[in-house]
């Protein structure tokens, strides 16, 4: 009878554990920031689940991967992305896989300076999606550990159904330990019920958070005389849920720019998108819809 490898036995092992533990608590993305051994085994059942990662500008690239373009889902993401060219390190930046399906086999390759190895069979994988389609975390996601040299605009998918387990502190402006999802309803940028779409840019380090009560969300306040030693406070960006900020609508005869912060779901659709309602001529007027102010004018009938 042949002994099993040492991959073998870690393999089974990883599967007992899966039986034993919830996949619920498996599936969380507790932090975005990745390290040098942040594998997919935790999504590995996710098929078609896209996931954002922030790999660190010091990386260490000599964890052993397998695959190439197609990951095999123990190989090291950060690893991974260097060796499919969507990472450099030398600078932090953000990476972003989909879960794939099982596969018979994997190629070696080197490239990049990372080597890979071939193997298989294996019953996950993982490629890496240039196409923008944002990650989605969980609504216990946060944003703690970030680079200092990472400042580049975060869009990120929160899921329907939420909750308020996690903690906020801050308004409109929260640190990074606060749940991002949480803190994005507290902002008005989406709903518990429905999710959405969220843009996070990250805001210089401050001294102190301010407390307040919002669309449902109570957030706390923080003080902290050392804040140049904590990770970089963020808030959301203004605009549609993509983030595209400020726009303009132009609506027969009426022009008007302005804002809109990202409600999910929404009921106004102008210019690219369609809006009910009614409005008296008033030269000049201005318009305000839930989410979105603009003001402007219409010539007189």
């Amino acid at each position: 009878m042949t002994m099993p490898s040492i991959r073998q036995l870690f393999q089974w092992c990883a599967s007992f554990l899966l039986l034993l533990v919830p996949s619920l608590a498996l599936a969380q993305q507790h932090v975005l920031v990745a390290d040098e051994g942040t594998s997919a085994v935790g999504y590995r059942s996710q098929l078609g689940r896209v996931l954002t990662f922030i790999c660190p500008s010091n990386l260490n690239t000599s964890r052993e991967i397998w695959g190439t373009d197609i990951y095999m889902y123990e190989s090291p993401i950060c690893t991974a992305a260097v060796h499919a060219g969507v990472f450099t390190p030398g600078a932090s930046g953000q990476v972003t896989i989909v879960i794939g399906p099982g596969t018979k086999s994997f190629e070696a390759k080197e490239r990049n300076g990372v080597k890979s190895s071939s193997y298989g069979p294996a019953d996950s994988t993982y490629s890496f999606t240039k196409n923008g389609e944002p990650g989605q975390i969980d609504w216990y996601t946060i944003l703690d550990r970030v680079p200092d040299d990472f400042h580049a605009p975060l869009t990120l998918l929160c899921p329907p159904k939420g909750n308020t387990d996690m903690s906020v502190w801050g308004t409109d402006v929260y640190t990074s330990s606060s749940a991002i999802c949480v803190a994005a309803v507290h902002a008005g940028a989406i709903t518990l019920d429905a999710g959405g779409r969220v843009t996070v840019i990250f805001m210089p380090k401050q001294q102190t958070f301010d407390s307040s009560t919002r669309n449902g969300i109570t957030t706390y306040v923080w003080k902290n005389w050392d804040f140049m030693s904590y990770g970089q406070p963020f808030k959301f960006a203004l605009g549609s849920s993509s983030g595209s900020g400020p726009r303009t609508i132009v609506l027969k005869g009426f022009t008007a720019s302005g804002t809109a912060i990202p409600v999910v779901p929404r009921r106004i659709q102008l210019g690219g998108f369609t809006a009910a309602g009614t409005a008296t001529p008033i030269v000049p007027r201005t318009i305000k819809v839930p989410g979105w102010t603009g003001t402007g004018s219409l010539p007189p009938p």
